[in-house]
């Protein structure tokens, strides 16, 4: 057992940051799915019939939706670096 358990396995000192906004990432999370319910199918009206209908509203659509929300996120994290 370490004599000094505020220290981390690797010996280095680490200060408490300020606490990172979980809920703003849920809240992105839950619009994604939100957004992607209520426009699935209109996505799939507006690319017509066939492979790439389907190709764009189950596939194209969710990941440029989770995609975004990604970025939404990395630039959260970036405005609560220290």
């Amino acid at each position: 057992m370490s004599q000094n358990p505020a220290i981390n396995l690797s010996g280095r000192d680490e200060k408490v940051g300020r606490k990172y906004p979980i809920f703003l990432e849920r809240i992105l999370l839950l619009a994604v799915v939100v957004t992607f319910v209520l426009g699935y199918e209109r996505v799939g009206e507006m690319t017509g019939e066939g492979i790439v209908s389907i190709f764009s509203t189950w596939c194209l659509f969710p990941f440029v939706l989770l995609f975004s929300a990604e970025m939404a996120g990395r630039v959260i994290q970036a405005i609560n670096r220290d």
